[in-house]
This record gives C-alpha cells, structure tokens and sequence, in this order.
C-alpha cells in the first residue's frame, strides 16, 4: 500500500541522473478514482504507458517490482534496466502466510483489508494516531489492495522466466527470508543479475534509508549502463 511519496526522499538521489517519473498506481492516493480494474496486468498497461517509447531504468519496490518484472518480460525494447526491492511471490507454497498480505485476505471487507494491512506494517499505536480522513483514505484504498494481492496470488505477473536487460535485486537483511529467497530468484531472472542484502534494512529501506537505497541498488545499475561493468571504478592518484 506503497504511494508515490514513499519514493520522495529517493527521487532527490536520482534527480542528477535524468528525467525521474513517479505515480501513484490505480486505487490509491491521487490515482485512487481511476477508471479501470486493479489487477497486475492492469498495472503493467499502465506502467507502460509511463515509460511510452523512451527505454527506462525502472525502480520497482515490493509489488512495484512484480508489476516491473511482468512488464520487462513482455516488453523488454522498453527497459534500459531494473532495480528490484523485495518483490513478493505470494503464488509461491514457500511463500510465507503471516505477512499484512495474509491478513488483508482474511478481512470481512476491502475497507478492514487496508486497515488489517496498514496496522500490521506500520503498528496499532501510530494507526490509532492518524486522523480520521486519514484512515478512511487508506481503507479506500482497499478495495485495490484486494484485487492485487487476488491477483497476485494467481502466478508470476511473467510469462517467460528470463530479462534482457541489467537487473539489480536487492532485499534488506532484517527482512524476512521468503524475501531474500525472492530476491534471489529476480537477480537469476537475468543473465546480467545481482543480488545486494542491505544490512540492518528492512521492507522499508527506499523511504527509511534512500541514500543506501541509492548507493547500494540503483547507482552500481546506473553504472553499468554507462560503463559496461558491475565493477566500481578504482580511485585515480593525484600528481
């Protein structure tokens, strides 16, 4: 239940390595009365028209990266390169049942849905603290938040197992292990994949930690494109 302001703090890092694009996805936030139906394959038309026909880096957090997978597998022309943070396979029988997806499912209504989901990743205490109009935006967005994690649950968002193009994976080393195991399988994705575990990160590193997210993720991918190599250039002697 991510929204684009997750990515601010970010979007300041990346800003001095080109044009940066962000958008709240269908159902929450400023895109929360969007015409259309919720599904991943929804999500990835409407990522692909974003990129329209300039070939992108793309930066996908959590279900962001599912919707980025699917869409670099089917349109690959369209992807310079991806970064992935901790894509959830909720299709997988590894995958584990005790995450805010689990309990979203388990709810009476889409509304309960976004609240058992945001108490879980945020904590009771800070949810009771919000304000009334603040809760009822997020548990509108609920009624997405249901149609995805459905969706999701159906099988992988692609159809071929295997990307064109660089892909960074990275996950944080406090997260889960279904996420690391996750993670894992997005770097093997590509023949030009890593694989990076944040130390002392969480599912949250994009928002809480940008500058690592940055440094760790989305610079060595940056740097590959424009050299060619994974490797980070030694440091010149000065005369």
């Amino acid at each position: 239940m991510d929204r684009e302001g997750g990515f601010a703090r970010l979007v300041k890092h990346l800003r001095p390595h080109g044009e940066v694009v962000t958008y709240d996805r269908q159902g929450y936030a400023r895109s929360l009365r969007a015409p259309g139906d919720r599904s991943l394959a929804a999500h990835m038309e409407d990522l692909r028209i974003v990129i329209g026909a300039v070939p992108s880096v793309v930066v996908g957090h959590s279900l962001g990266g599912s919707i980025a997978l699917g869409l670099a597998a089917t349109r690959p022309e369209l992807f310079r390169g991806l970064v992935v943070y901790e894509s959830p396979m909720s299709w997988e029988p590894w995958w584990s049942t005790g995450g805010g997806g689990s309990l979203a499912a388990g709810a009476a209504t889409p509304e309960d849905a976004a609240e058992a989901f945001m108490r879980h990743m945020v904590g009771r205490e800070r949810w009771d603290r919000l304000p009334r109009r603040t809760k009822d935006s997020r548990r509108a967005e609920g009624v997405a938040l249901r149609a995805e994690s459905i969706s999701l649950r159906l099988g992988p968002p692609w159809k071929r197992a295997h990307l064109d193009c660089p892909v960074m994976s990275g996950c944080g080393a406090e997260s889960r292990n279904d996420f690391l195991r996750s993670a894992r399988i997005v770097s093997e994705l590509s023949d030009d994949g890593r694989l990076v575990v944040m130390p002392g990160a969480h599912h949250n590193a994009h928002s809480s930690s940008p500058e690592r997210f940055f440094e760790r993720l989305v610079l060595p991918l940056i740097r590959r494109l424009e050299t060619g190599s994974w490797e980070v250039p030694a440091a010149r002697e000065s005369d």
